[in-house]
């Protein structure tokens, strides 16, 4: 019986250390965006559902910037890509 090779194969354009540091780093920073959200919600008042409001627009142009990533750069491995 052959022995398998267990080394692992990564592909080319694989992720990165950069890469997977650069994308913590994102998502820490895009976590603490939407926890700032409900503090300000939460300071606002009864104008809550306008501060939220405020918050989906903004959100919006992030959402447009990920269909277009992924419309351009199509795989498997999402925005780390």
């Amino acid at each position: 019986m052959a022995k398998q090779d267990r080394t692992p194969q990564y592909k080319e354009g694989s992720l990165s250390l950069v890469g997977a540091v650069a994308l913590g780093t994102g998502v820490m920073i895009g976590a603490g965006i939407f926890a700032l959200t409900g503090q300000m919600a939460e300071m606002t008042g009864y104008l809550f559902p306008l501060a939220f409001l405020a918050a989906a627009v903004i959100v919006s142009f992030s959402a447009y910037s990920y269909v277009k990533m992924s419309n351009a750069y199509p795989s498997a491995g999402g925005l780390g890509m």
